[in-house]
């Protein structure tokens, strides 16, 4: 080493060589409501949200009308048992047991 210069001129000398930003950095304010400044959407419209009728936003792919209880169970429509209203719709497959009361075997009440 022929260089006898101390290590904070080096690291002067080095420093002087780094390029600078074009802008200065400013200082972010989260505290704001201004989004602006804490650069954040939050709030703001997504657009390209498409409004049919499928189980999933575009965009997807594959065919989507098979997921979740109505592929896994092979239903033509929603099940009608996770409804709260419109369960006489035709768009609604039947999934409720039809027998409504116990086995005569199994009355809880003992009433045989």
């Amino acid at each position: 080493m022929s260089d006898n210069r101390s290590k904070s001129e080096i690291i002067e000398e080095r420093k002087a060589n780094l390029p600078l930003p074009e802008q200065p950095p400013v200082a972010s304010d989260f505290n704001s409501a201004d989004e602006r400044t804490v650069n954040v959407g939050s709030g703001g419209i997504s657009g390209g949200f498409t409004t049919g009728d499928g189980d999933l936003r575009d965009p997807a792919t594959g065919d989507s009308g098979n997921v979740g209880r109505q592929g896994k169970e092979g239903l033509d429509g929603l099940p009608s048992d996770a409804l709260a209203s419109g369960k006489k719709s035709d768009d609604v497959a039947e999934t409720r047991n039809p027998d409504k009361g116990y086995p005569h075997n199994s009355d809880p009440t003992g009433k045989q």
